[in-house]
């Protein structure tokens, strides 16, 4: 794997290239609030060969720049995805996203049909058609709410009140508290502290970003969702919903699979489920394109 740091609008993201170049179009993956590129590290091996993989830290997270004046929010982070892709000479691909991440990937697919051949969304958030279903989780609303404070506390105060609101979205405890502690080592200096405080800020900024995303028609391209069967942040109304949205939004172009006793992490708790899932769309897209 070989990494760099890429400049865009003043601010340098992070990213590496996994595999090998093939007959197939590259494969471009990205993580959510509060983890970094090290979430696919167990799904990288699992995707179908002959793709070149494209993993990306989101500006303030992992070993990208911390934001400054930069937003945070998903239409920034998508604007920043497409400069990347263009940069890297990335010409069409396919996002696959989790999280936060899902919902960049949809913004992204929205505004450049011609260069997206296909979204996987595992677990979204912050991707909706209405309010309600945009929020994240009521523990990071509370947190979001105390910003002020928390820019003036030392960087371990946020980092540690992150770690304990963020433990429950694992279906393994203690396999979550080796995770976060990992993901969070770079919110625990004082540009991590700003970092985190942003994203956070940002989460309400972005409530109707990815509206346009889910208009019927608005995607050019198969879609396949991934919910956990045990995802805490996904109630069974908000996921019929969405289901129903990304439905119209693709012109029924979806495939939706519940992954059982999964939670939210999904590229941690189910690497071999999502591989073939990906593979499969990629594969059915392919064959598509011959018919």
């Amino acid at each position: 794997m070989r990494g760099e740091f890429v400049d865009l609008d003043g601010v340098r993201l992070y990213c590496y290239a996994f595999g090998s170049r093939g007959a197939g179009d590259p494969i471009v993956l990205v993580h959510g609030a509060f983890t970094s590129s090290h979430l696919w590290q167990d799904v990288l091996p699992r995707l179908p060969k002959g793709h070149r993989v494209l993993v990306l830290d989101l500006l303030g997270h992992g070993r990208s720049d911390p934001p400054r004046r930069a937003a945070m929010t998903v239409a920034a982070h998508s604007h920043r995805l497409a400069l990347l892709l263009g940069v890297m000479g990335v010409a069409k691909a396919t996002l696959v996203g989790h999280g936060m991440g899902a919902a960049i990937c949809a913004r992204v697919a929205q505004q450049h049909p011609d260069r997206v051949t296909g979204l996987t969304l595992v677990n979204p958030s912050l991707l909706a058609r209405e309010p309600r279903d945009a929020r994240v989780s009521g523990r990071l609303r509370r947190l979001a709410l105390l910003v002020p404070l928390w820019s003036r506390l030392a960087p371990s105060w946020l980092a540690s009140t992150l770690h304990a609101a963020l433990l429950p979205v694992f279906a393994q405890r203690s396999a979550g508290a080796h995770s976060l502690d990992f993901y969070l080592k770079s919110f625990r200096t004082r540009d991590g502290r700003d970092s985190a405080c942003a994203q956070l800020k940002a989460f309400s900024e972005s409530l109707d970003d990815t509206f346009p995303a889910l208009v019927a028609g608005a995607l050019h391209c198969p879609v396949s969702l991934v919910l956990g069967g045990a995802d805490p942040l996904m109630s069974p109304g908000r996921a019929e919903r969405l289901q129903r949205a990304l439905s119209e939004a693709s012109n029924n172009d979806l495939a939706c699979d519940r992954l059982s006793g999964v939670a939210h992490m999904a590229p941690e708790e189910a690497p071999d489920r999502l591989g073939t899932i990906v593979g499969e769309m990629i594969t059915t897209n392919t064959q598509s394109d011959f018919t």
